[in-house]
């Protein structure tokens, strides 16, 4: 495959053709196959400079941005010029925004000064209307949002001066792409330098009137969906941020710390959004603080959870709540399953990451609401949901590795942890989903009882436990394990070299593999069959050759090795048998000890 340098230097010759005819207009240009890509690259600068001496032209392109018709009369006009204007103007042209607020050098006639002025104000005219076509509010996103990443600090001084702007805004916000320029208004992420003024005043209170305006218009799904998106880009912004020590975003998440709104809005709502935004803020709450002499963030590894305790009780219960949000469906044994939702899928994964903090006050505030009996309800009402089980199992690790002696209690006495387990993994559900968690769970708790006598007394005094592992456990894992070669696939720690035993389980599966294959079909070479006997056979034949190079280099260092330790013992010098024979085995405790000989070698010892 080559690359066709040919291509580029056609398209440069054709905006240059275009550019040179004082009658061509903006339709030519944009009518002109392949010519975006040249304007967005090698050609911009002449682009924009041809632009600003024809500033009517830069007014067309505004005009295909911000009018929409209900009706498709004209697909150039109306689908074609305005996603390329768009394209055009969204490709962060530094000319071509910096003439919407300063007027160039060159610039004198006054006909098109007058055109420059209005430019910014008619692509702003879009959001007085009151009802937005969703496609063309794509186009002047797209438009505005590279305006503020390029003169982010002038966007919000006309904000200021003209107030009409936020609340067009505001206004739109249930659209997702004026809520993407809302979000970039706060985090203000521009280019521009030299500023004095930051607007973090003016930030902060916009960021205020959408977190009101989530809280009482939460019965609109849009308005909760998009608002919830800008607040989790803010979180998740801050949480980057603060590894390059850039402060400027967390004064901020003050204002969004209220997990107790954000809990009653997914509850409402059963939305994901207010879920995720509460994720976000449990993995992000540490107690950060800035300094002011040189204004750089300090991280604490000392972590608050303290503003989550109002909302703890509330988690386990709504677990087991149905979501009348979806429907039910057939799956593949007939039955009718009520789905568990996204929404309660979140609200799993929240309790997840707020046991993983580690906090012994929040393990034990939702333990007390009964966190383990509703995990052990929905492992079994949804026998199929592999996520489910994923997030429980990681839950209850995290409780047992704390070796809590409470906890341990809490688990297994008071929830009957080892009978659930007993109870549930029987003949009878050998093929349900659930299966497979019992069993991770059972070796887990097998194996930290070789660590925590705690446990390992529990299982011991649990006589139905005995019976379990000694009959059922043993048996799945007789089974089980050869499959993957008698090795955890996920262990805590990758061991440095594998054991001869499981060296020997993976030889034994290549030979196999390649034995029954080539009795069976003669011509395994043409077909991928063939390549992995090739494969295995290769990978034999390099470890046999690794073992007899081993052996060889062996039997070559004995000989070696016995010179040298030979030669060693030639050249003992003869204070060791001095010492040998003062200090003998029998003897050297029969000695008398000379303590003015013994504080003298103290002192001389270097």
């Amino acid at each position: 495959m080559f690359f066709n340098f040919a291509r580029f230097f056609t398209q440069q010759q054709q905006l240059d053709s275009l550019l040179a005819n004082p009658d061509c207009d903006l339709e030519t240009i944009l009518s002109t196959e392949g010519i975006l890509q040249e304007i967005k690259g090698l050609g911009a600068t002449k682009f924009a400079d041809h632009v600003i001496k024809h500033p009517e032209m830069y007014q067309k392109m505004i005009d295909y941005i911000i009018q929409f018709e209900d009706e498709l009369i004209d697909k150039k006009t109306q689908i074609q010029y305005p996603f390329l204007t768009s394209e055009i103007l969204g490709s962060q042209n530094q000319k071509l925004i910096d003439y919407l607020f300063e007027c160039p050098e060159e610039e004198i006639q006054n006909e098109n000064q007058q055109i420059r002025q209005g430019l910014y104000n008619q692509l702003l005219s879009f959001l007085d209307n009151d009802i937005l076509n969703v496609t063309s509010a794509g186009y002047f996103a797209k438009a505005f949002i590279a305006i503020i990443k390029k003169r982010g600090f002038d966007v919000w001084a006309t904000i200021v001066k003209n107030k009409t702007i936020l609340s067009n805004l505001i206004k739109h916000i249930d659209i997702k792409h004026i809520a993407e320029i809302i979000e970039k208004l706060i985090i203000l992420d521009t280019s521009q330098e030299n500023y004095e003024e930051k607007f973090f005043e003016e930030r902060k209170q916009l960021l205020e009137r959408i977190i009101k305006l989530l809280q009482h218009k939460s019965y609109n799904t849009e308005i909760v969906d998009n608002v919830c998106d800008i607040l989790i880009e803010i979180t998740t912004k801050s949480m980057s941020s603060l590894y390059y020590n850039n402060g400027e975003i967390i004064p901020f998440i003050d204002i969004i710390k209220k997990p107790e709104l954000f809990l009653k809005i997914a509850l409402q709502t059963q939305r994901i959004g207010p879920y995720q935004l509460l994720i976000n803020l449990v993995e992000m709450q540490s107690k950060e603080t800035k300094k002011e002499d040189d204004d750089e963030v300090v991280h604490n590894l000392e972590k608050d959870y303290s503003i989550f305790e109002q909302i703890l009780s509330e988690l386990p219960q709504n677990l087991l709540n149905q979501d009348y949000h979806t429907s039910n469906f057939i799956n593949s044994n007939r039955s009718s399953i009520q789905p568990f939702g996204l929404a309660r899928m979140h609200l799993l994964k929240l309790i997840q990451v707020l046991v993983q903090t580690n906090d012994y006050k929040i393990i034990k505030i939702l333990i007390h609401y009964r966190l383990i009996e509703a995990l052990q309800a929905i492992i079994i009402k949804y026998e199929s949901n592999n996520q489910i089980h994923a997030c429980c199992d990681k839950i209850l690790r995290a409780i047992i590795d704390l070796n809590q002696d409470d906890f341990t209690f809490d688990v297994f006495e008071n929830n009957n942890l080892l009978n659930y387990i007993v109870q549930n993994h029987n003949i009878e559900n050998s093929k349900k989903g659930f299966i497979g968690f019992l069993t991770s769970i059972s070796n887990y708790l097998e194996d930290k009882s070789k660590q925590n006598n705690k446990i390992l007394k529990l299982l011991r005094m649990n006589d139905l436990w005995q019976q379990f592992t000694d009959n059922i456990l043993n048996n799945v894992n007789s089974k089980e394990k050869p499959f993957l070669c008698n090795a955890n696939p996920r262990p805590s720690q990758e061991p440095d070299v594998l054991d001869e035993q499981e060296t020997d389980n993976i030889l034994n599966i290549l030979r196999k593999f390649n034995n029954n294959f080539q009795k069976n079909d003669k011509h395994v070479g043409g077909n991928e069959i063939g390549e992995g006997v090739q494969r295995n056979t290769e990978v034999l034949n390099e470890f046999e050759q690794d073992q007899q190079d081993q052996q060889d280099d062996n039997t070559e260092e004995e000989p070696l090795q016995y010179e040298l330790n030979q030669q060693n013992e030639d050249d003992q010098p003869e204070e060791d048998d001095q010492v040998q024979q003062e200090y003998n085995q029998s003897n050297f405790w029969k000695l008398d000890v000379n303590e003015k000989l013994a504080q003298e070698l103290l002192d001389n010892f270097q």
